[in-house]
């Protein structure tokens, strides 16, 4: 109450004496050339001159030497206070204001600190990086993050190519009044975020980082920062510049290096391919790219081959599918596991086998997860039923056609335009003419042209048979000639379903052939079945490199259609058009079917000089491409993924293809598909996300679906039924770790040297950061004084004072008679 009083009186605002801090009477006086003639000369002078002006006035003023005496007094009071106004009195209020020291802690969450190399003791299990750093601020009561609180406030970060802000914990000093062993809590919250780290950034930017979380503290006293990471860049970037802008901050660096210094030994199944779907039968080869780090040279990676759904090995000719490939470095290494599709495999009721390939798990592994990929494989049990029409009976022809006609998994139809009526066209099922309906086309998996003269055909048999494939799934292939084929059929209806162009065509060469030539497999080409003559991959290579008879003939100027037609073979020598070599072998898609193009009509050869298993492969997995598509348009519904695994951060893409035309009728543009997480063992299937298939605008059959891989896991994407008598389809998609991160996953030590040297801080072991950093890094906080200052010459007690000061005056005056 006194003290609210004081301050009306003094014209101070209110609760102004109530802080805490010290008072004192200031004064800022402002006297004309006060440089030369100081305050005291001053206020000495015009207090004399008061004085003397008082004694001169009152000297004989009153009656009484009393009256004068008071008189006096009250104006020296007066001019005492005038003179004390003049140098500006000020009360002011000193108080101290604390800037606290500022420590940032970063940790690494990327996907390298789940590699497990962190060994605590001897024999105790190797723990994971992020599971160290997070024990190491969590353990033993948080002891870690506690000590540096004292000091500092702490604000915490996760960081891979970026920084994020994790959670602060606030400055708590020592309190030597309290007894020692008597822990406060930190903030529970804080300490749940640093336990709830998961290792999941792709990749990881070190300096870019650290110049963020310098850039969101600037302003603050800054003590420190502690980078908790591997010190792995991912992809690596350019340093200097980025060390520069780091150093400009003037702020030290005190990375804790977490993790091994040697290269970890794992074993990662870097990419699995198969074919979506093949025939009961078919050769399938698995291509597996393997990849062994920090074994020595010569360790053998065994690869098996096993049903997912009983756990079981696939046995191939009464032996498990397996094979062993050496690890010579840590470059990755190409495999293959072979098996003939037509064992028991486990295939669900829509025929399709969902496979396992492991890589057989060793001790000491840094991620068993990689271990495993999964794959899906259509089974298709039926005969092909194939059209084959040609222009005359040259050898191409000949051998083509006995060839199918042996073969018990093809029923052919051979229709020869340049026979006599009354000839007795060849196959298994005979016919007289060519199909004048769709209905009759649709008997047919694949038609095959020869070189024959599209005068044959009218416009309208023409465009069934680009409605067969682009509509009904149908296959499409022709084997080119020096007379017809491709060449007479531009500007038809066949040139769209080609894979090829045909424009660029030069002129009819009938020169005399002497020099033949080998084809030369594309990547696409040897993973392919279709040269797949030998089960041994080396042998292979060989035969096809050395020993297969050569070829003569063949159609220059074709080119593939981009993004349409993939070349399996291509001449050695020659250069098509578009500069690249020129190709004899292009597969590719039209609608929803599948096409062919041969460039060349002599591969008979390879039955007249190798026997039936050369030239009946090659032919027979031709015709399988081509059915596929039809094959499985009898299930009404396909749905695939672009790939079966992703990246974490890929786009996962879908494509559902409807091939029944009543269907397409009846379904919406966008059709929903679940995104189940697999069970952990003894657990059922989690949905974790939902998904649209959308109708592409141009091809109403062909529905997609993209979204971004954004968590590590095996998962089954699930279309719910369309309409009776379709059964739920499954797909499986899994999202591995990105691969660049995992490269090279031990500690890049001299990086993390080098950024403690260059900002003056110093590297830090994990084993010795509880008891070095907190007296390694000192506290940064400052007391700077603060004053409130309040000015007095305007106070209502001034006021007062004068007022009290002259009535009193003027009292004694009034009372001596003076006034």
């Amino acid at each position: 109450m006194f003290n609210r009083l004081l301050e009306i009186l003094l014209g101070l605002d209110r609760g102004f004496l109530n802080k805490e801090g010290e008072l004192t009477l200031q004064w800022n006086p402002r006297w004309p050339g006060q440089e030369i003639v100081t305050p005291a000369v001053w206020n000495l002078l015009l207090a004399a001159i008061a004085v003397m002006l008082v004694i001169y006035v009152y000297r004989r003023e009153a009656r009484s030497t009393r009256a004068r005496v008071i008189l006096g007094a009250c104006r020296l009071l007066l001019l005492g206070l005038t003179l004390a106004l003049l140098n500006r009195p000020v009360l002011s209020l000193v108080q101290s204001r604390m800037e606290p020291s500022v420590l940032a802690v970063m940790i690494d969450d990327s996907v390298s600190m789940r590699v497990r190399d962190i060994v605590a003791g001897p024999g105790a299990e190797p723990q994971a990086r992020l599971d160290a750093a997070i024990s190491l601020l969590t353990s033993q009561d948080q002891e870690l993050l506690r000590k540096l609180s004292k000091l500092h406030e702490l604000r915490l970060y996760t960081f891979d190519r970026d920084a994020q802000p994790l959670a602060t914990i606030a400055n708590e000093p020592a309190d030597h009044d309290k007894d020692p062993k008597q822990v406060t809590p930190l903030d529970p919250a804080a300490v749940k975020a640093v336990s709830s780290i998961k290792p999941t950034g792709q990749n990881t930017q070190l300096l870019g980082s650290i110049k963020s979380v310098l850039t969101d503290l600037q302003g603050q006293r800054v003590a420190g920062v502690v980078v908790i990471s591997d010190g792995r860049d991912t992809p690596t970037s350019a340093t200097s510049d980025a060390m520069s802008q780091v150093k400009s901050f003037g702020v030290k660096v005190y990375p804790l290096a977490v993790g091994s210094d040697r290269a970890p030994a794992n074993i990662d199944l870097q990419a699995v391919s198969v074919q979506d779907s093949v025939f009961k039968g078919d050769i399938v080869n698995v291509q597996v790219t393997v990849r062994g780090t920090g074994y020595e040279p010569g360790h053998s990676i065994q690869l098996t081959l096993k049903n997912k759904k009983t756990g079981l090995p696939i046995m191939s000719d009464g032996r498990p599918v397996e094979t062993t490939v050496t690890v010579q470095d840590d470059r990755p290494i190409e495999a293959e596991l072979q098996f003939k599709s037509d064992q028991q495999m486990g295939k669900d009721e829509t025929g399709t086998v969902d496979l396992i390939v492991e890589a057989v798990k060793q001790a000491g592994e840094i991620d068993e997860a990689d271990n495993l990929r999964n794959i899906q494989v259509s089974v298709l049990d039926a005969k092909i039923s194939v059209l084959y029409v040609d222009g005359y009976p040259r050898w191409e022809y000949r051998y083509i056609k006995n060839e199918m006609i042996r073969d018990k998994s093809v029923d052919i139809s051979c229709l020869l335009t340049s026979a006599d009526p009354s000839f007795a066209q060849e196959g298994d099922k005979r016919i007289t003419r060519f199909p004048e309906s769709i209905e009759e086309l649709l008997e047919y998996d694949v038609v095959l042209f020869g070189d024959v003269d599209p005068r044959q055909f009218s416009d309208r048999q023409l465009q069934l048979v680009a409605d067969f494939v682009s509509k009904r799934g149908g296959g499409f292939g022709m084997v080119a000639g020096p007379r017809y084929s491709p060449r007479l059929y531009r500007n038809t209806a066949i040139e769209p379903v080609l894979p090829v162009n045909i424009t660029r065509l030069p002129p009819e060469d009938n020169s005399t052939i002497t020099a033949g030539f080998r084809p030369v497999l594309t990547k696409d080409g040897e993973a392919s079945t279709i040269f797949r003559f030998f089960p041994d991959r080396e042998r292979n290579k060989r035969y096809l490199t050395t020993e297969i008879q050569p070829l003569f003939w063949y159609q220059r100027g074709v080119t593939a259609k981009a993004g349409v037609g993939e070349v399996f073979a291509e001449h050695p020598t020659d250069v098509g058009p578009d500069g690249r070599k020129s190709p004899l072998l292009i597969l590719g898609r039209f609608g929803s079917g599948r096409t062919m193009f041969s460039a060349y009509d002599d591969s008979w050869r390879w039955r007249f000089y190798t026997g039936e298993s050369i030239f009946d492969t090659y032919w027979v997995q031709q015709l399988r491409y081509l059915a596929r598509s039809k094959k499985l348009g009898q299930r009404r519904v396909t749905l695939s993924s672009a790939k079966p695994s992703y990246e974490l951060g890929d786009q996962v893409r879908l494509q559902m293809r409807v091939v029944d035309p009543a269907l397409l009728q009846q379904l919406p543009d966008q059709i929903r598909v679940d995104v189940m997480a697999e069970p952990a063992e003894g657990g059922s299937p989690t949905l974790v996300r939902q998904e649209n298939l959308i109708r592409q605008e141009g091809q109403s059959d062909l529905y997609i679906a993209s979204f971004t891989a954004d968590r590590v896991g095996k998962y089954s994407v699930k279309l719910p039924p369309l309409a009776s008598g379709i059964d739920t389809i499954q797909v499986p998609v899994e999202v591995i770790v990105p691969r660049l991160e995992l490269s090279q996953p031990q500690v890049n030590r001299a990086a993390m040297t080098a950024l403690a040297t260059e900002t003056d801080g110093q590297l830090i072991e994990l084993a010795d950061a509880k008891t070095r950093l907190p007296a390694l890094i000192p506290s940064a906080a400052k007391v700077f004084p603060v004053i409130s200052g309040q000015p007095l010459w305007d106070a209502p007690l001034v006021l007062t004072l004068f007022v009290l000061i002259v009535t009193i005056e003027w009292v004694v005056r009034k009372l001596q008679g003076m006034v």
